[in-house]
């Protein structure tokens, strides 16, 4: 009995691990939400190496972005690509204060890239072929100027204060032609020399 009950325990930490990670991933987009500015464990070093093959396509620009969020939407970009945006620690002290860095960088490593690596496949839905793209920069979402409040979760208020200066994080939805809604990702970020991931960072912050 309490080899099964510890076993209960294990599965039940693992599901809910994996059940946040996807809530992490997606959510669903509100109408005019990404319309305004459309721009064309610990992780250690291993990101980094992984991301310089699997994202040569995509440069750390607007045109990098579409290109890469496209092909995730379109089949998931294969293992090599998803593993390529884990942040590594220099990613995490790139974009955030000392002591959220540290905070999240934890929390993404249990909860996202800590679990069971998943088959890749398609971050839209059957039917989502429509791709909106917003970004603000680092400093907008500090200021919480309109451009962030408009394009951004409002989730992203609440940590504005611990993101640092300099760098530009983009937001996305797939959508149905013509459709208002659709599924929406947010928190991709080119640093240190590469495209990183990091959903929802107001998680970090527990409930």
């Amino acid at each position: 009995m309490r080899v099964r009950t510890r076993t209960t325990r294990q599965r039940r930490r693992r599901t809910g691990a994996l059940l946040l990670g996807i809530a992490l991933l997606t959510s669903c987009s509100a109408p005019g939400k990404h319309g305004g500015d459309d721009p064309s464990g610990k992780a250690g070093p291993s990101a980094a190496l992984s991301s310089s093959g699997a994202q040569d396509s995509y440069p750390g620009d607007d045109k990098g972005a579409r290109a890469l969020v496209r092909k995730l939407g379109e089949d998931g970009g294969g293992t090599a690509l998803v593993r390529s945006l884990r942040p590594t620690s220099d990613d995490y002290e790139a974009l955030f204060q000392a002591d959220f860095a540290d905070r999240a960088e934890t929390f993404y490593e249990g909860t996202l890239w800590g679990a069971s690596p998943q088959p890749a496949r398609p971050w839209a839905k059957r039917g989502e072929t429509e791709l909106r793209m917003a970004k603000a920069t680092t400093d907008d979402i500090r200021a919480w100027t309109p451009t962030a409040r408009s394009n951004f979760p409002a989730g992203y208020e609440k940590v504005k204060d611990q993101f640092k200066a300099g760098l530009t994080v983009y937001v996305w939805d797939y959508t149905k032609p013509g459709a208002e809604r659709g599924l929406a990702y947010n928190g991709l970020v080119y640093v240190t020399g590469h495209w990183a991931f990091f959903p929802k960072p107001w998680y970090v912050l527990g409930k």
